[in-house]
């Protein structure tokens, strides 16, 4: 299948709409390039088959079915049910998380608030 064959079929199993994050993972597992999912999705936006919305530091998308009108509060309901989807394995702060548990700085200060804690 090609990228494109592949984004469609995810989002016609997601219904509600898909972070584009879950959506780059799910061609990974399917031994395809981050790059050409990046490419395949932005034409599909452009071509107006996916619609995409912006929520925080990540796009929400969507397949396009142009017998539904979407409303403004239905788009922030798409939104909010897509992003309670994130967990620890698609989550964009890995990196930092990762840096965190292995910085010798964050555990200084983790000793010296558990000594305040039991100072109180």
């Amino acid at each position: 299948m090609t990228a494109k064959e592949l984004i469609i079929t995810y989002l016609q199993q997601h219904k509600g709409g898909s972070r584009s994050v879950d959506i780059h993972a799910h061609l990974v597992e399917h031994g395809l390039k981050r790059e050409s999912s990046m490419s395949a999705l932005s034409k599909l936006v452009h071509s107006g088959e996916v619609l995409r919305a912006r929520f925080r530091q990540d796009y929400i998308c969507w397949l396009k079915n142009t017998s539904v009108v979407i409303s403004p509060s239905e788009l922030r309901n798409r939104l909010s049910n897509a992003n309670r989807r994130l967990n620890a394995m698609n989550s964009i702060n890995v990196v930092f998380d990762e840096c965190r548990t292995n910085s010798q700085v964050y555990r200084m200060d983790q000793l010296l608030r558990s000594a305040r804690e039991v100072r109180v």
